[in-house]
Formats: structure tokens, sequence, C-alpha cells
């Protein structure tokens, strides 16, 4: 599908960083997006859940910010916070968007000084985003998007209750969770907790 979905200045942009159109399932989550719906975006591994991030974050977060964060997104691995990271990069400099990276291979400091010195995104992972953040790290009061990719895996992992704690400390923000399924105990009870009303999106 053509990116007319998405904003003027963005879709301007993704052919020359390799994003020409975009899948059915993107176009539902670009919608519930825009709508400022809570989103719980369902399908497995190629489905297209990363680029659905990408764009989401991107759409709805369109110009620098006051150096508070305008948006978290929390991968379950050290090497998909840092392959997204990099995927965000390549967009938001164009966009004089600034991200950045918080994961438990860089330097806890280094990351910390650079998120303080103003950035509208960052991405990382649950362990290091939560250390960040109870040292007064990371100042989430401007915060509008607060996204779990593979929430399977990271409750399986054992960050269930560091996401919890983060989430209850959240002003009121749109809130995205992704899973290669909603069926199992742990992703059911948070949902139940903090996203009860969230629109449901799949893909095969």
């Amino acid at each position: 599908m053509a990116l007319s979905k998405l904003r003027a200045e963005l879709a301007e942009i993704l052919p020359d960083k390799g994003i020409s159109e975009i899948n059915e399932f993107q176009v539902k989550i670009i919608d519930a997006v825009k709508a400022g719906k809570n989103i719980l975006g369902t399908g497995p591994e190629g489905s297209g859940k990363t680029t659905s991030i990408l764009l989401s974050v991107l759409q709805k977060i369109t110009e620098p910010g006051e150096g508070s964060p305008r948006a978290i997104v929390v991968c379950s691995t050290d090497q998909k916070a840092i392959e997204l990271h990099a995927q965000f990069h390549r967009i938001c400099r164009n966009l004089d968007l600034t991200v950045d990276l918080a994961n438990e291979k860089g330097n806890q400091i280094q990351q910390r000084n650079d998120i303080f010195d103003g950035t509208e995104i960052i991405v990382g992972t649950m362990r290091r985003i939560y250390d960040l953040y109870i040292q007064n790290g990371i100042n989430v009061s401007q915060l509008k998007m607060f996204i779990l990719d593979d929430a399977l895996t990271l409750f399986k992992d054992g960050h269930k209750m560091k996401i919890e704690r983060v989430v209850e400390s959240l002003p009121k923000c749109q809130q995205m969770l992704f899973s290669s399924t909603m069926k199992d105990y742990r992703v059911q009870e948070y949902i139940e907790q903090f996203i009860p009303y969230a629109v449901s999106i799949e893909t095969e």
C-alpha cells in the first residue's frame, strides 16, 4: 500500500530509506496511532511489527521537544535495540529528531549524559532503561508513547516488574504492545492491569 497514510514529511523521505510501501497490518496500526488509541499488535516474526513501531513513533513525534523524551521503545534484546536504533537514526537525521540508545552493551554514564542533553526517542533494553529511570536519568513527564516490542520475551526474561514500575509512573500517554501471542497469562495480566481498552490488531 502507498505511504499516503503517513504525514507528508515522513512519507517523502521513506523511499530513500528503503521503505516504499506499507502492508495492511501497518496501515491499521498507523490508523490507530492517529486515533490516539492504545494498541495490541499480534503477529509472527517477519510480519512487520518492527516497521510498525518505527513508523508509529515517527508519525506521532513530529518535532523536537525541549529535552525530555517523547517516546520510549523497549526491545527484548541488546541486538534488537541496536538494530532498531540504527533504523530510527537513519530516518531521524532527516527529520531533525534525536534518538538515543539505552542498552546494556553501552556505557551507562555516557547514555545517561546523552539523554540528559536532550532526545525525542529512546530505544533500549528494559534493564538499562530501568536502571537509568531509577537514577533519575530519564524524565518521563513529557512522554507521548511507551512501546513494548516482543512483550512475551520481555516477561519470560523476568522484566515484568521493572516494566510495571516504570509504567505506573508515566503520564497519560499512548501505549503499544507487540507480541507473537497475547494468550500467555503474563501478557494477559499486564494488559488487564495497564491497557484494558486497547484495540487489538492481528496479522499472520
